[in-house]
């Protein structure tokens, strides 16, 4: 429930720390190992048996290694993807088992980088890598010129302010070791050159105003993927304009000794070419917080007769996206009136609000929040019943506990992907929680919580749990926050999302995972305060299970009702307001609650 706003003084604070990050970052599951190891076999004894029916009219002497193949792979490769392509060796090409190396001392039989191969090794391309641009989180431009990118990693630009950012920031330029650069791009001189990928986005997330280039396999959602010239790789957006640079090229290399035995190192290399990032499809899922349709929302659309009005200004972006997910604060049905009151709490709008959603592409809502059932149990059920006909799935609330911590499940691009809706405000006077046997809203029970995530997991391959929490208008989450959201990680969630505080709050990361506290508003009349007009529409970029990356787009209700994208200056407050946040979480500070 709404209750008067807190002022506080919200000091600009640009650091230069990383996210609050706990041990355990990204690894490759077992389940993603059992896929790529399935997809690769199936590739692999294909093409290794292809030039033999197509060409050859002799039996060649099959090549069989007897031991274990040993994979170097380089500094350049990241882990993940060693460890795939590790796991995927053995039983092909004559290979019984293959492990990694532990050091590059050993001699090894294989060799995988993005670099050179060194010499005594017969080379293979396995693919093509398109190059990304990464920054830290807190470089306050989402795209650069390619001409730009040359001038910042040249050294020739020393601060973002110099092309188009709106207050200043140093630039540092960082390189990774053994990786060649594509041509028309120096280094600067005083650049850190770094060993490993995993130093080098180490390094770009801990420096404010870090860049440096790099294959599109490399990025996580703890970087920036700035766009050059309006491609943005790890995104797969832009991928029909030219490349700006010229690609990388990940290589497998065989050594000589083997490729003398009969080992042809061509077909398995080109059957490894599933662990690029180009081979699998990012998924675009968008997120905002709060949708509320009554009260001045409502009055608005009726002035208009336009139920479509508060998602025009928005339509593009939330179109761009495959899915998008966001909380319905309010009741939207026939079955009860809507409030004449100016100042009421009831949220209420007419069925017809339904087309505004259908509109705007939700493909699923959590309706676990102390306003969607305040009218009571009749017309609550008759709006989850009426948006599910509508085909948008709905979660957090039903006619009792199962049904309301039950998933909604959508399908983008042959991923499933299952939200789960739960409220940790009471929701009284507003309306119930669910219990065994009586309708309401899902409520925050964290020994629950696991075994909801696990029945999801069954379900689908992204388990995403919403929840309505916190303190109104603040901009610190609370312990309570916390060890909710971090319970759900533990249970095997993918990424947190949360709202209720009408304020955008900071974000941490918890095991490589995203937790993003809350939103902000989206669509809401509270227009008597800066911080309750703002919000974020979040694009949440998926390839498989791993969240390749985020981006953030700021926006600003106007007319009571209706969100734009805000300006990079106008953004700069809510930006503050997300990274102050961010760093008092780091520091141990929380809300009070």
């Amino acid at each position: 429930m709404e209750s008067a706003p807190k002022r506080r003084n919200d000091s600009r604070r640009r650091r230069t720390t990383e996210l609050a990050e706990t041990p355990g970052g990204p690894t490759l599951s077992r389940r993603e190992l059992l896929v790529a190891g399935a997809a690769a076999t199936t590739t692999i004894a294909l093409a290794a048996c292809a030039p033999a029916i197509a060409k050859h009219t002799f039996t060649p002497t099959p090549f069989s290694l007897k031991r274990p193949a040993v994979l170097y792979a380089d500094g350049t490769v990241p882990h993940a993807i060693a460890n795939t392509v590790a796991a995927n060796l053995g039983g092909h090409a004559g290979l019984s088992d293959a492990h990694l190396a532990t050091s590059a001392a050993t001699t090894p039989d294989l060799v995988l980088t993005y670099g050179s191969l060194p010499a005594g090794f017969v080379g293979a391309t396995i693919g093509h890598s398109p190059v990304t641009a990464i920054t830290h989180l807190r470089v306050p431009l989402d795209g650069i010129t390619g001409a730009q990118a040359r001038s910042l990693l040249s050294g020739t630009v020393t601060d973002w302010r110099s092309i188009g950012a709106p207050y200043s920031l140093p630039v540092s330029v960082f390189a990774l070791k053994g990786l060649a650069q594509p041509d028309g791009v120096r280094v600067a001189g005083n650049a850190t050159i770094v060993s490993t990928a995993e130093e080098l986005l180490r390094q770009v997330r801990a420096h404010a105003g870090s860049i440096a280039i790099a294959p599109a396999e490399f990025p996580d959602w703890r970087v920036k993927n700035l766009g050059i010239d309006n491609v943005y790789p790890a995104q797969q957006r832009g991928g029909n304009r030219p490349a700006p640079f010229a690609p990388f090229i990940l290589r497998l290399g065989v050594s000589e000794t083997l490729a003398k035995q009969g080992m042809d190192v061509k077909p398995l290399a080109s059957a490894l070419g599933f662990v690029l990032a180009a081979a699998t499809p990012v998924v675009d899922m968008v997120a905002v917080g709060d949708i509320m349709l009554g009260r001045g929302v409502n009055n608005k659309m009726v002035a208009y007769n336009d139920y479509l009005y508060p998602y025009r200004a928005m339509k593009n972006e939330l179109a761009s996206a495959d899915l998008r997910v966001a909380n319905l604060e309010c009741t939207v049905t026939d079955t009860y009136p809507v409030p004449t009151d100016p100042s009421t709490f009831t949220f209420i709008s007419k069925a017809v609000a339904i087309n505004g959603l259908k509109y705007a592409g939700f493909d699923m809502l959590t309706v676990a929040n102390n306003h969607a059932n305040g009218p009571g149990y009749a017309p609550f059920m008759d709006m989850v019943n009426n948006l599910r006909g509508h085909g948008i799935g709905v979660c957090g609330g039903g006619n009792n506990l199962a049904e309301a911590c039950a998933p909604a499940i959508v399908t983008a691009k042959g991923q499933r992907v299952a939200m789960l809706g739960y409220c940790m405000v009471p929701p009284v006077p507003q309306g119930p929680f669910a219990t065994t046997s009586s309708w309401g809203l899902a409520p925050v029970d964290l020994q629950r919580l696991p075994q909801d995530i696990a029945a999801a997991r069954k379900q689908a391959d992204l388990v995403i749990p919403y929840f309505h929490w916190g303190i109104e208008y603040t901009k610190d989450p609370t312990t309570d926050q916390q060890q909710a959201a971090r319970a759900a990680i533990d249970a095997g969630a993918d990424v947190v999302l949360g709202v209720h505080p009408h304020w955008v709050q900071g974000i941490e990361s918890y095991k490589g995972k995203l937790i993003l506290y809350s939103f902000g508003n989206f669509i809401f009349d509270q227009d008597w305060s800066r911080p309750t007009l703002e919000g974020f529409l979040l694009h949440l970029y998926w390839r498989g299970t791993a969240l390749v990356s985020a981006h953030w787009v700021p926006v600003i209700d106007q007319d009571r009702c209706q969100p734009r994208a805000m300006t990079q200056s106008e953004a700069v407050d809510v930006f503050d307001r997300m990274w102050s946040g961010t760093d008092m979480l780091a520091n141990g500070q929380y809300g009070q609650g």
